[in-house]
């Protein structure tokens, strides 16, 4: 049953609705590149209040508003800045307990007149708080009683009616990434630092060891530069991982074998069975240090544009310690 407000549309007749879409793209981009056109010098003021800040960031918001400034403590908390959202209708009621005296407190509002947020500027004020007003109206009472202005204006809203908070929340958006970002950066936060911050999914795994994931000993296919094909296939077909490293006597990796390079050598119609290992092999194949974890590890397969599915692992002398396979790294 179609809802009574809601005009019906004949089936016949054509939706543009990937022009609909398209213009509601179009409008948050112009938003986004008005701002970013003339960049207010505030935004390096706020950073340098946050970054200073020991303790944690109130993102304070109202509707819309309160759910960005929810994200944005968030990614304040990713990049290695402890932050924490307040709704400000709840603040009225006991949540401004949150908030100590002399603390940041950083605050999104389109309007710059949001009543929840004017009822409590005098009990943030009085507790000495820094404010940053992230404001889509300069000129409007909270604009005028923040500390640090950011003015986040926007020409419309993208919606055909132009009253939903489209553009507006967009652009409060990115401005809070951006300040997150910079002040993590000014922070010195590290790659490290962010994988120990998400300990759950592939993220956290990231920062294992690839000692814990690599295939060692018995499970590893290694062969002499001068095993025959036959053993150098056994051994292949043994380790189940589709290539075999070429090591010397010493240990030290001398190159890699894998599927492909067997089938050109066939391809080229010579006597593959006399051929030695040590001819088969890629003598500079891509490795990776014993001591690197799994998220060095996907980031360097990355780099080689996922050409590679196996990761010999050696140490700085070329010794080679073990081997890392894809699934390795997947299900660790």
């Amino acid at each position: 049953m179609k809802h009574a407000l809601i005009a019906p549309v004949a089936e016949d007749t054509p939706v543009p609705a990937l022009a609909w879409a398209g213009e509601v793209i179009a409008a948050e981009r112009r938003a986004l590149q008005a701002f970013e056109a003339a960049l207010p010098s505030s935004l390096a003021d706020a950073v340098r209040v946050i970054a200073g800040q020991s303790s944690p960031l109130t993102c304070l918001g109202m509707g819309k508003s309160g759910l960005i400034a929810a994200k944005v403590a968030a990614t304040f908390s990713s990049l290695g800045t402890p932050a924490f959202p307040l709704n400000a209708g709840e603040a009225a009621h006991g949540d401004l307990g949150a908030v100590q005296d002399g603390n940041v407190v950083l605050l999104f509002s389109n309007s710059g007149t949001t009543d929840e947020i004017l009822r409590i500027l005098p009990v943030l004020k009085g507790r000495a708080c820094v404010l940053i007003g992230v404001i889509g109206r300069p000129d409007s009472p909270l604009g005028r009683a923040v500390d640090i202005l950011i003015p986040a204006c926007t020409a419309c809203e993208a919606d055909h009616i132009g009253m939903a908070p489209t553009c507006s929340t967009t652009l409060q958006l990115a401005i809070g990434d951006a300040l997150a970002v910079a002040v993590s950066r000014s922070r010195g936060f590290t790659r490290a630092d962010f994988l120990r911050h998400h300990p759950a999914g592939l993220l956290g795994r990231q920062s294992l060891p690839l000692r814990t994931l690599m295939r060692t000993g018995d499970e590893l296919p290694v062969v002499g530069p001068n095993a025959p094909v036959a053993d150098l296939l056994a051994t292949m077909s043994r380790g189940r991982m589709g290539a075999a490293c070429v090591v010397g006597e010493d240990g030290t990796l001398l190159g890699l074998v894998v599927d492909g390079d067997i089938r050109r050598h066939f391809q080229s119609r010579r006597d593959v069975y006399d051929t030695p290992a040590s001819a088969l092999m890629q003598p500079r194949p891509c490795v990776i240090d014993v001591a690197a974890t799994l998220g060095d590890a996907l980031l360097l397969l990355r780099e080689r544009d996922g050409g590679y599915s196996v990761l010999p692992v050696v140490d700085g002398a070329g010794h080679l310690h073990g081997m890392l396979h894809a699934k390795d790294m997947l299900n660790g």
